[in-house]
């Protein structure tokens, strides 16, 4: 249908007015009904679309900040026709129930194989970038996000500069595209809205998901804190805090105790020995804390007082310096009179000495006195008994945790010949008492993003200097196991079947084979210190990212994790090829014939052995570029030089001898980023004694 314009209306107007009265007067047979008609009811349509061109800008806007690092997602709030989304600027956005739309582009956002987010815009259901000034227009950053509208003459245009300046969108022919035809309507550009606890998945209405996480710039950690720390009375311990988008701190503790959180530090400091009558000796420290938006959360670590048993204690015989108590060792120093003569240390519990006294251990049938007048007879008493001042002599051997003891010293002389010995000295006992159990409280704060149908990125920070293993699994393979300890166990067993000789030999050691710090992963990625790939994930698949400590082997923490789901990957060229291999010994010359000879694609022939190594055929596709593009930037070549558009051929010569190879062709477009599904086919070449000639066409992927 052909419009009046606002323009042209005026100048029709203008013109009957300069005629002459009677011809004036001549007009009265004139109805221009219609075309007043025509006019009002574009200037009705265009009224109409006002409030949904503005909520399309309102949704351009939210999606800007979806992508935008610099804030995340702190809660998500379902409503009757749509989200609401709060993100951690204290800002929010609005999001409608997604209802599909006739005709009218479609902004979205894509990210380049730069990993950069970049507008795009969808018109006669064509995508491509949004070009300003020749560039394409990032997302985030200085960019300015574009603003979408109708002009008086109601066709679509889009503005670069915040609404200043606007041009007509045009489609693939080059023509304005119409916002008031019959029919058209406006869609929202976000179709769905799913989340979990760890991230929000928007998908957009073009097919793709926009993965970003919930509240990771708002966390707090305690680093190498113990479930359980132990305090001699009035001592003062300091840990380090870790912390991001707190805004406001609550600190917790048990009576008499004093608790300071300043600076990235957090200070406890147990109650002194004459308090302890009115003070709690077992409890927990908390710090609650708060973001901008409202949102809290806490960390807290169990603490425990009791009196300090390092020290020097005088006796008759000797004089005892207990200098270091753990949860399972006790270190002393011990100085006795005489010099000369032997003497021994060893340890029995406070309940049962305080019962039976010293007796059952130092002069029992099996007691310590029968058993040094053993070792004297086979040799071996100076490897277990002193003379003379020894400093650095510990208990280990049975000790637990949290258990008081008493330290048992006497002298003695041994006779070989009988195997016995006699006390020489009274019997001294010093108490002690072991600590709580130190096990580190490690924890995993696991920040996944950039998730595409391709990839993801994630950071995962420890809360300790402890060795740890890392990465991606999916979620169905993850399900197969029993339960955390089991698949811990078997990420545990690929390290031990991998580097079975280095670690038996001592080459290695776990240390070298675990991680620590903050690992940052991007998948996939090309590792260019190990000369190979990362692979790439399983598009529209649920993944979890896991971590844990790993010691000598042995799993030493509970199993972190995050989950995600990558993307659909939604094809933008239609196209399947032919593929046709004639194989001539160890040669093979491959032909491909694309359904749409519009399409540039590449192709390559791979070992069946490292194809099948892969999930899916995508995601071998997404390997295999990555290869080409390597090689390309190699050789100083182009990518696009190596892409071909309709029939194609090539051969490749002197593969391995009787061997399955695949060829994978897919659509690639010139800025390297793939268009179609893969197409696979299979072939075998030849062994030392000529076969019959192989051809193998294949139309669909395998």
């Amino acid at each position: 249908m052909k419009f009046f314009t606002m323009r042209r209306l005026a100048a029709c107007v203008a013109a009957l007015l300069l005629v002459s009265p009677p011809l004036l007067t001549g007009c009265d047979d004139y109805d221009d009904s219609e075309l007043w008609q025509n006019v009002n009811d574009l200037k009705s349509r265009i009224e109409a679309l006002e409030t949904k061109i503005g909520q399309m800008n309102t949704e351009i806007a939210a999606l800007q900040k979806i992508v935008d690092d610099a804030v995340t997602v702190v809660k998500v709030e379902k409503g009757a026709d749509g989200y609401v989304i709060y993100f951690s600027d204290n800002t929010t956005a609005e999001i409608k129930n997604g209802t599909a739309g006739a005709d009218a582009p479609v902004i979205g956002v894509k990210q380049d194989t730069d990993e950069v987010y970049y507008w795009t815009i969808t018109t006669d259901g064509k995508t491509e970038w949004l070009m300003a000034g020749g560039a394409k227009l990032r997302v985030t950053g200085e960019s300015v996000k574009p603003v979408m509208s109708v002009d008086d003459e109601g066709y679509w245009t889009i503005s670069y500069d915040g609404g200043k300046t606007s041009e007509r969108i045009l489609d693939a022919a080059g023509d304005p595209v119409s916002a008031v035809t019959e029919g058209s309507s406006i869609g929202s550009l976000f179709k769905s809205v799913n989340y979990d606890d760890n991230n929000v998945y928007f998908e957009l209405s073009d097919g793709s998901i926009v993965t970003v996480p919930v509240r990771s710039n708002f966390y707090m950690l305690i680093r190498k804190a113990p479930e359980v720390a132990t305090f001699v009375f009035g001592e003062t311990k300091v840990w380090d805090v870790e912390s991001a988008g707190v805004t406001k701190t609550l600190v917790s503790k048990p009576d008499e105790w004093k608790v300071t959180y300043a600076d990235g530090k957090l200070t406890v400091t147990a109650p002194t020995e004459a308090h302890k009558e009115c003070a709690d000796l077992r409890g927990t420290v908390g710090i609650t804390y708060f973001s901008a938006n409202g949102q809290a959360d806490a960390v807290m670590m169990d603490v425990v007082a009791d009196a300090d048993y390092r020290g020097e204690t005088v006796g008759e015989d000797f004089t005892v310096n207990i200098t270091e108590i753990t949860d399972k060792i006790v270190t002393m120093a011990v100085t006795p009179k005489n010099t000369e003569t032997y003497w021994y240390v060893g340890y029995g519990t406070k309940e049962e000495i305080d019962a039976k006294g010293t007796d059952y251990l130092v002069k029992a049938p099996n007691g310590y006195l029968s058993m040094l007048g053993f070792y004297a007879t086979m040799g071996w008493l100076d490897n277990y008994a002193s003379k003379g001042m020894k400093s650095d002599l510990s208990l280990s051997i049975g000790l637990q945790p949290a258990t008081e003891y008493y330290a048992v010293i006497f002298g003695f002389e041994a006779n070989a010949a009988t195997s016995s010995s006699t006390l020489t000295t009274g019997v001294m006992t010093v108490p002690f008492k072991t600590q709580e159990p130190v096990v580190i409280n490690t924890v995993y704060r696991i920040d996944v993003s950039d998730v595409s149908w391709y990839g993801a990125k994630y950071v995962c920070v420890p809360s300790d200097d402890l060795g740890y293993l890392h990465g991606f699994i999916r979620k169905s393979e993850f399900d197969t196991y029993d339960d955390d300890a089991a698949f811990m166990t078997s990420r545990i067993e690929i390290y031990k079947k991998a580097y079975k000789d280095e670690l038996e030999s001592g080459a290695l050691t776990w240390a070298d084979l675990t991680f620590t710090e903050t690992q940052t992963v991007v998948a996939p990625a090309y590792i260019e210190e190990a000369g190979a790939t990362r692979m790439g994930l399983v598009d529209d698949t649920e993944y979890y990212v896991y971590a844990f400590s790993c010691t000598d082997g042995n799993a030493t923490s509970p199993l972190s994790k995050a989950a995600f789901k990558t993307g659909k990957f939604t094809p933008s060229e239609e196209c399947t090829f032919e593929i046709t291999t004639t194989v001539e010994r160890q040669d093979v010359t491959v032909n491909v014939v694309p359904s749409n000879r519009n399409v540039t694609y590449y192709f390559s022939v791979t070992r069946a052995a490292q194809q099948e190594q892969f999930d899916a055929d995508l995601q071998f596709a997404v390997d295999d570029l990555i290869w080409t593009k390597i090689w390309a930037e190699s050789q100083q070549i182009t990518l696009s030089s190596l892409l071909s558009k309709g029939e194609d051929s090539n051969k490749w010569t002197d593969l391995w001898a009787a061997t399955a190879y695949i060829v994978c062709a897919y659509g690639v477009s010139e800025d390297g980023a793939i268009t179609t599904r893969p197409t696979l086919a299979r072939f075998v070449t030849k062994g030392t004694i000529d076969q019959t000639s192989v051809k193998n066409a294949a139309a669909s992927a395998m």
